[in-house]
């Protein structure tokens, strides 16, 4: 293991006074872990400030989900990194971020029309376990064919969660007839009506949840699977998420522990894409990195889908966080070895 030497630590304070005022949440900023979400980016061969023996530099950022979502943090880094490389604050942030977040008040009074199961403290009280974070890349010829097995038009999300739920069930050994879930979080910017702000600055984001039978995952062809997926996504439109709201306005007045917990069972999945998001546009003047990961995962069973690096022929990769003794079968069966 190598080990790291702390040289120095400095506070890089703002360079003048920043506005105090206070920001209401939202039931969905409260949804949220309530942490910081680390993420790690690596620049390779950067001469001019060499912190890494092979002359490239590592950067780490942690940002309160409770304050914004990926889509919020990809963009306050992207107006950074722009104001660093000497942009006017104008051409930085083209879009300025969207603050109002009333625009997902809960209806008075509240009446959800239907059932949140997955936000239930029921179905997140999972005990803790070890787990190990492995990047699993996933080539072009890969989604190709994972892509070929479901039906035309299928999203890369559908497809490689579909392939990944499968290969999490072989390896734990899950019983055929017992239930397995997936929590599918969706972005609501555009779902809602009207819709929101494309920069709006919260948290906009509303999970879904897919309960079948570990048996099904296994026997069912890869197709079936992901149009479940699909379905959970679709389904989450302007009704499901003022439901969601309100549904969690109603769980915090009586006081209840909705949403709180972030740990499964581990019949469990927990799967974040952040596909066609610009991670990798985090230009300091260095170029784009080499690549971006969240630093942390919460806990067994959690996975992140995204692009592998800045060019779309560079494939996609999956972060997943696992129980270290099902790491090898995991493997195998991920790359049909």
């Amino acid at each position: 293991m190598t080990k790291v030497e702390v040289v120095e630590s400095t506070l890089v304070a703002p360079s003048e006074e920043t506005p105090r005022r206070a920001v209401w949440l939202s039931n969905l900023d409260l949804a949220v872990p309530k942490t910081h979400t680390p993420l790690v980016y690596y620049y390779p061969h950067i001469w001019q400030v060499t912190f890494l023996k092979c002359g490239g530099v590592v950067l780490g950022t942690g940002i309160h989900h409770v304050t914004m979502d990926g889509m919020g943090a990809f963009h306050f880094i992207q107006t950074w990194t722009g104001l660093a490389r000497g942009l006017a604050l104008s051409d930085a942030c083209l879009s300025p971020p969207f603050h109002d977040r009333t625009l997902l008040l809960a209806r008075s009074p509240p009446h959800p029309k239907f059932d949140h199961p997955v936000y239930s403290p029921a179905y997140l009280n999972g005990a803790p376990r070890p787990f190990v974070t492995r990047v699993y890349s996933v080539s072009p010829k890969l989604l190709a064919d994972l892509k070929s097995r479901c039906a035309p038009g299928v999203s890369t999300y559908g497809a490689v969660t579909a392939h990944l739920w499968r290969c999490m069930c072989v390896a734990r050994g899950l019983a055929p007839g017992s239930d397995t879930r997936l929590r599918v979080p969706a972005n609501i910017r555009h779902r809602l009506r009207p819709q929101l702000p494309r920069q709006f600055f919260g948290n906009a984001i509303v999970r879904d949840l897919v309960t079948v039978k570990v048996g099904d995952v296994l026997s069912q062809p890869l197709g079936y699977v992901a149009d479940m997926i699909r379905k959970a996504v679709d389904h989450v439109d302007d009704a499901y998420t003022r439901s969601v709201i309100d549904y969690l306005e109603v769980e915090s007045e009586k006081g209840s522990q909705a949403a709180r917990g972030q740990l499964m069972p581990e019949s469990d999945l927990w799967v974040v894409s952040w596909l066609g998001m610009p991670m990798y546009d985090a230009d300091f003047g260095w170029g784009a990195p080499r690549f971006v990961a969240p630093a942390q995962m919460f806990g067994s069973g959690t996975a992140y889908v995204t692009q592998h690096g800045a060019d779309r022929d560079d494939g996609i990769a999956v972060l997943f966080a696992l129980e270290p003794e099902y790491l090898q079968c995991f493997q195998d069966v991920f790359y049909g070895e």
